[in-house]
C-alpha cells in the first residue's frame, strides 16, 4: 500500500515486532541493508534507516525514518550521540554500512584506508557500545547484528581494507558474545557473514584494475557477484536468528559459499584452500 509516496507495511504487531519494536539500520538505503529494512517493516517494526544522504533513504520509498550520518566523520558521530534522532534508543541495531576499495595496496591512499576503518569498524563499535549501554536494563533488551562477511574466512582478492575491517568486525562480535551470550530477554550479538549477493556491491567499489592480472581478478569478482544469491532470501535466516535471542555466527548466501566451502576449509590443509581460492578468482601466482 502506498500513501505519500512511501511504501507502507500494515502487518500489525507480530511476535517479531513485539520483541523488536524498533530498529536502526546503517546503510539502509541500498543493497542488503535495504532488504533487511524491508523485512523489518513487513514484521511491523519501526525503522530508522541511516545513510550518508537522507535523500537516498527517502528515494527508496520505504516508510522509514531517514537518518543522515557519515560514519567516517568522527565529529558527525559525536553529534549523533549527543542529539540522537529518537527519544528512546531502538532495541535492535544492524551495522550494515560498508564499501570496497579495489587495487594493489600501494595504489590505495592511506587516508582512504583510514576512512574505511572509521566508517566500517570504529563506527560500528561505537554504535554497538551506545546501544548496549543505553537506558540500563531497557526492555526489550538490545540486540546487535554486525554484518561482516564470508570474506572473514575467504578474503576477497585486492580488497585489502574491506577484508581487514570485516575481519575486525567479526572479531568484535565474537568478543561481545562472551559478555552478552543472550538468552530470553537478554542482550545478544549476531555476527552475520554474507557471501556473494546480487546487490550491485561491485558498482560501489572504488579503485581500478591497473594491470591485466587485476582486470582478470575483477572480472571474476563481478562474475561471482552476478551469479550470487538473491538478496530477498537474506531476511528469513536473519529473522530466525534474531528470534533465537542468542549470540551466534550466521553464514548466509549460496549453499556452496555459506555451508560447503566453510566445512571443506576446516577439513583440508590451508595451502589447498588458498590454491583453490586463487583458481576461483583467476589468480596465477
Amino acid at each position: 500500500m502506498q500513501g505519500d509516496g512511501r511504501i507502507q507495511y500494515f502487518y500489525g504487531v507480530s511476535a517479531f515486532s513485539d520483541r523488536f519494536p524498533t530498529a536502526f539500520v546503517t546503510g539502509g538505503s541500498s543493497g542488503l541493508g535495504k532488504v533487511l529494512v524491508e523485512g523489518l517493516l513487513s514484521e511491523g517494526t519501526k525503522v530508522w534507516a541511516g545513510s550518508r544522504s537522507e535523500k537516498r533513504v527517502v528515494e527508496t520509498g520505504l516508510d522509514v525514518l531517514p537518518v543522515a550520518l557519515d560514519l567516517s566523520d568522527g565529529k558527525a558521530m559525536d553529534q549523533f550521540f549527543a542529539e540522537p534522532p529518537w527519544e528512546k534508543t531502538p532495541c535492535l541495531l544492524i551495522n550494515n554500512a560498508g564499501f570496497g576499495q579495489f587495487g594493489r595496496l600501494s595504489s590505495i591512499p592511506e587516508e582512504d584506508l583510514s576512512k574505511q576503518l572509521h566508517a566500517m569498524l570504529e563506527s560500528a563499535m561505537r554504535l554497538s557500545k551506545h546501544f548496549l549501554e543505553a537506558d540500563g536494563g531497557m526492555q526489550p533488551a538490545p540486540a546487535i547484528v554486525n554484518v561482516s562477511s564470508l570474506a572473514v574466512e575467504f578474503p576477497l582478492p585486492y580488497l585489502h581494507g574491506y577484508n581487514a575491517v570485516k575481519g575486525g568486525l567479526s572479531g568484535f562480535s565474537r568478543s561481545l558474545a562472551i559478555e552478552f551470550p543472550g538468552g530470553k530477554g537478554k542482550p545478544f550479538v549476531i555476527d552475520l557473514r554474507p557471501g556473494d549477493y546480487r546487490t550491485g556491491f561491485n558498482q560501489a567499489v572504488v579503485g581500478s584494475a591497473e594491470s591485466d592480472k587485476l582486470a582478470k581478478v575483477w572480472s571474476a569478482l563481478e562474475h561471482h557477484l552476478a551469479n550470487g544469491a538473491d538478496p530477498a532470501g537474506i531476511w528469513k535466516p536473519v529473522k530466525k536468528a534474531l528470534l533465537r535471542e542468542r549470540s551466534q555466527t550466521v553464514r548466509v548466501g549460496t549453499v556452496f559459499q555459506a555451508r560447503v566451502a566453510p566445512l571443506l576449509a576446516r577439513i583440508f590443509p590451508e595451502r589447498w584452500v588458498a590454491a583453490t581460492q586463487n583458481r576461483y578468482y583467476s589468480i596465477k601466482q
